[in-house]
């Protein structure tokens, strides 16, 4: 018979009583530590002074849509923490598809061509990123090309 929170009949701990001290229960929602609430990822709500500045610089010195260069400057922060998240490009090609379709009425063969096109941009852009020896995440001609609104 154990004898949680007393001593045994022979005035021993109990193990129980060890056992509960080591485990701690842990609090509901998010524990210390964990990455769901990452300030660069895709789908965080604040930009960064400097990608602020980088969107500004786009939509008014390239002329790039606010848009477009709102999901090119998520895009590529993501990029630069995570290189090669398919996930992330996924879902960057699935937003541009969204814009150009509603903006340009295309019909679903085209959405579907265009989805893959871009996709596949996205995705060898992301992997020049990763490759370069210095990671410093300036676009190269495919991204400029890509991206003009």
């Amino acid at each position: 018979m154990c004898y949680p929170d007393e001593l045994s009949p022979a005035g021993e701990v109990s193990q129980n009583v060890t056992a509960n001290q080591t485990q701690i229960k842990s609090k509901r929602g998010g524990q210390k530590g964990n990455l769901n609430a990452r300030r660069h990822g895709f789908y965080s709500s604040t930009l960064s002074p400097a990608e602020t500045s980088q969107l500004w610089n786009i939509t008014n010195l390239e002329g790039v849509d606010p848009e477009i260069a709102f999901i090119r400057v998520k895009l590529q922060s993501s990029l630069q923490h995570d290189p090669g998240n398919r996930r992330v490009i996924r879902e960057a090609s699935r937003l541009l598809v969204k814009w150009y379709s509603a903006n340009y009425r295309l019909d679903p063969t085209d959405r579907n061509y265009l989805k893959t096109i871009v996709e596949n941009l996205l995705e060898i852009a992301s992997m020049r990123q990763f490759a370069s020896p210095h990671g410093s995440g300036q676009t190269d001609e495919t991204n400029r090309v890509y991206f003009k609104g």
